[in-house]
């Protein structure tokens, strides 16, 4: 492959450091020369013969993996050929492929940690199979685990199209039959429950350290094997195991795809069930749902949450035994908002909210948090329409159970405030960004940057209904408050700048707000740049000094 660092693919992403080699192609750390970020790019093998047949199998191959969105499936950002060479490009993870973390624990893993790993890989083959792709090679190689204690799959897809492009079977695509389903191996008719086999491999190394046919015998034993031996469970190599994990390692190996778990969601419930210990690990006999399925009884394995005095800390959902997943996810969606990342947030705040609401209750603080995090990513992600009723439940409830002035009550009635500002109906956020002001004076203090935030929405809502008097007020004790705690050439000092030229110009005071443009255009132009946002909105503000438009704008 005429790869090399420096190289830079589609014009764009300019390799750094070759990280991977495998069967399925070199991965290099990269970066996205237009957005600034790092990447991870694969760059696949068997590409300099790919005609164009090829590279068309190749992008719906890899467009179907990158339409997943799963907080346990590596994020596809891109697919593209450069110079007949196939690449993906994929968000570059920190932590290190199950295959080394194995290879430095020979006896095993805990059986708690194992089953933990084997539900995150069963709840992305579960989003994956829902969508009809199946990923085909599951084996250490291809999980990543992340520091955050988080199991990625990565390569969904790819093991098809390599197959179909080298014209191999799948024994040698994937270069070890340690992981291969019978099915695979023989007839090559294969489905979701093929990953399944695959998984049971998986999870018998894990918890015992090996997998369950030995590899010093050769490949054609190792293949016999997985054709005709019947396993003998992971409790024969490590007696630890439970009996009732042993059997759900040995229905995933059954050499009958009929004979193994219907589908990976229910491998991940049972998984989950063994991980808490509080449910039977088969599933019941009768289809009909249990008094512990449903919300009600999930949320009665914690306290209610009684109101929480103003400042106290929210106690996470992790008191609840086996989610500190979920906490994980919660916190990772969290940080991808706080680095302006809101498209990689999305789908791990919905999962949190969902599965929060089904074991918390609606009503938790945990719960509210997540529902508050869901309606922020939202709105960040300009889909106010969305985010609105979202924002509002979680406003609505964090004032039942936690209080009127709490400062998470105040956080999500806020953005209730500037969504609905988004959405043009200011007459309805104007009494909402007044009383949240109120009450963050009162709970927080007039300087605090809560406070400010608010005073700027109220600011520009009552600019927005031309009571233009009213909203110099506000931006004048707005303007030095935020010179004194944020600096005179701060972004959101900026925007204050600019929201009083706005209204200066409504009240036909032309030449002052002339001059507020014109200040704040060189002072961003000079410490932003001149494609900075601030910079772009000033040149804007200096073209309506004449035409005196009406602009729709974030506060």
């Amino acid at each position: 492959m005429r790869v090399h660092a420096g190289r830079e693919l589609g014009g764009r992403y300019l390799l750094e450091e070759r990280i991977g080699r495998g069967g399925m192609g070199e991965v290099w750390r990269a970066s996205d020369r237009r957005l600034d970020r790092p990447v991870a790019v694969k760059v696949l093998p068997a590409a300099s013969e790919a005609g164009p047949d090829m590279v068309a199998r190749f992008r719906r191959e890899a467009q179907l993996a990158a339409a997943l969105q799963h907080p346990g499936i590596t994020v596809v950002h891109d697919i593209d050929v450069d110079d007949e060479l196939l690449y993906l490009v994929m968000e570059l993870l920190d932590g290190e492929d199950l295959a080394r973390f194995l290879a430095r624990r020979t006896g095993g893993l805990p059986v708690e940690q194992a089953l933990g790993h084997a539900a995150q890989i069963a709840g992305a083959l579960a989003a994956a199979h829902a969508r009809g792709i199946v990923h085909r090679d599951i084996k250490p190689a291809n999980l990543f685990l992340t520091t955050g204690g988080w199991i990625k799959v990565c390569d969904f897809g790819i093991a098809r199209f390599m197959q179909s492009a080298t014209g191999l079977t799948g024994s040698a695509v994937v270069g070890s039959p340690v992981f291969m389903a019978p099915e695979q191996i023989s007839t090559g008719e294969i489905d979701g429950r093929t990953d399944l086999y695959a998984l049971g491999c998986l999870l018998h190394q894990m918890l015992c350290g090996q997998p369950p046919f030995p590899t010093d015998k050769g490949i054609p034993a190792l293949i016999n094997a997985h054709l005709s031996v019947e396993p003998s469970g992971p409790r024969a190599v490590n007696p630890g195991v439970p009996e009732d994990v042993d059997a759900l390692v040995l229905e995933l190996l059954a050499k009958d795809p009929a004979d193994r778990p219907a589908d990976a969601d229910t491998v991940a419930q049972r998984l989950e069930a063994l991980l808490k210990n509080d449910a039977p690990a088969t599933p019941p006999a009768a289809s009909a749902p249990t008094a512990s399925d449903s919300p009600s009884a999930s949320a009665a394995l914690v306290p209610p949450a009684g109101p929480v005095p103003p400042g106290a800390p929210v106690p996470p959902h992790a008191a609840v035994p086996g989610n500190v997943p979920l906490e994980q996810e919660f916190q990772v969606a969290n940080e991808h908002l706080e680095q302006r990342r809101a498209e990689l947030a999305l789908a791990l705040a919905d999962h949190v909210v969902r599965e929060r609401e089904r074991l918390l209750g609606a009503e938790h603080p945990a719960s509210l948090a997540a529902r508050h995090l869901l309606g922020r990513t939202l709105y960040e992600l300009d889909r106010e329409p969305e985010a609105l009723p979202l924002l509002t439940s979680a406003a609505q409830g964090r004032t039942r159970v936690l209080g009127q002035r709490h400062p998470d009550t105040l956080a999500s009635w806020h953005l209730v405030a500037t969504s609905l500002f988004m959405l043009g109906r200011h007459a309805e956020a104007l009494p909402v960004a007044a009383g949240v002001l109120a009450d963050r004076e009162a709970a927080l203090g007039p300087q605090n940057p809560a406070t400010l935030e608010t005073r700027g929405t109220l600011a520009w809502t009552l600019h927005m209904l031309d009571r233009n008097q009213e909203a110099m007020a506000q931006a004048q004790v707005l303007l030095p408050a935020r010179v004194a705690t944020l600096g005179e050439h701060h972004e959101d000092t900026l925007e204050t700048r600019q929201l009083i030229g706005w209204i200066l110009l409504n009240l036909g005071q032309t030449a002052d707000a002339e001059a507020q443009a014109l200040y704040v255009h060189q002072v961003a132009a000079h410490t932003l740049g001149p494609q900075a946002e601030p910079t772009l909105q000033a040149a804007e503000l200096l073209a309506a000094v004449r035409s005196r438009p009406r602009r729709r704008r974030r506060p």
